[in-house]
C-alpha cells in the first residue's frame, strides 16, 4: 500500500502523466533518470469545467506533434513506434498502474507500459502486453482479473479526479511543486535546473 495520505500526495511533489501521451512517456523518463521521489498520478482528462484540446483532433497541430515527439524521442535516445491502435482501451493499463504504484513499483511500470505504446507500437489493452510491461518493470504481482475486480483501484481513479480538479491539470505531464507548476516535459529542464541551484 503506497504510505502517503491524500493530503501529502496533494501537497507535496507530483506528477499527472497519461499512457495517451507520448510526451508523458518522455517526462516519466526525465524524472527517472533525475531520482523521482514524488507521487505519479493518473490523468483521465482535464478538470471538469475546462475544455480538452485533443491534439488529433486539428490536422494542423497532428502533424507538428508527429515531427516534435519524433525529434525529442531522437534527443532522448528513445526508440520510437507510433501505437496501434492508437487510442486503445486505457482501463486496464490505469488500474494496473495503480496497483504497481501500491506495490512501490509505480514509476517502473509506468514506464514499461509508456515504452511498449510508445518505443514499441503495442496495443496496452492486450492483457499479455501488461505482463510483460510488468515483467520488465521486475513486479509480480500483475493479475489482470484481480486488477478489474478491485473496486479499490476504481475508486482511485474517481479520487484522482478532484486532485485535477484541484490542480487545474489542463494536459500531461504536469509536475508541480509547492506553488511552482510545470506543464510539458520540455519545462521539466526547469525544475531539474531549480532543483539544482
Amino acid at each position: 500500500m503506497n504510505d502517503t495520505t491524500d493530503t501529502e500526495t496533494q501537497t507535496g511533489l507530483r506528477c499527472y502523466f497519461a499512457f495517451r501521451s507520448p510526451y508523458s512517456r518522455l517526462g516519466l523518463h526525465k524524472l527517472a533518470r533525475a531520482g523521482f521521489d514524488g507521487h505519479l498520478i493518473l490523468f483521465t482528462g482535464p478538470p471538469e469545467d475546462a475544455e480538452f484540446a485533443d491534439p488529433t483532433r486539428n490536422k494542423y497541430k497532428l502533424a507538428y506533434y508527429q515531427q516534435d515527439v519524433f525529434r525529442m524521442t531522437v534527443r532522448m535516445g528513445l526508440p520510437l513506434a507510433l501505437p496501434d491502435p492508437f487510442d486503445p482501451d486505457y482501463r486496464l493499463a490505469n488500474l494496473s498502474f495503480l496497483a504497481a504504484q501500491q506495490a512501490g513499483k509505480g514509476l517502473d511500470y509506468a514506464l514499461a507500459v509508456s515504452d511498449a505504446r510508445w518505443g514499441a507500437g503495442k496495443n496496452i489493452s492486450e492483457t499479455d502486453v501488461l505482463a510483460e510491461a510488468a515483467k520488465s518493470a521486475d513486479w509480480n504481482g500483475f493479475d489482470a482479473d484481480a486488477i478489474n475486480a478491485d473496486a479499490s483501484l476504481a475508486q482511485v481513479i474517481k479520487d484522482q479526479r478532484s486532485m485535477i480538479q484541484a490542480d487545474g491539470v489542463f494536459g500531461v505531464p504536469f509536475l508541480i511543486e509547492g506553488r511552482n507548476k510545470y506543464w510539458g516535459q520540455d519545462r521539466f529542464d526547469l525544475w531539474l535546473e531549480e532543483r539544482a541551484e
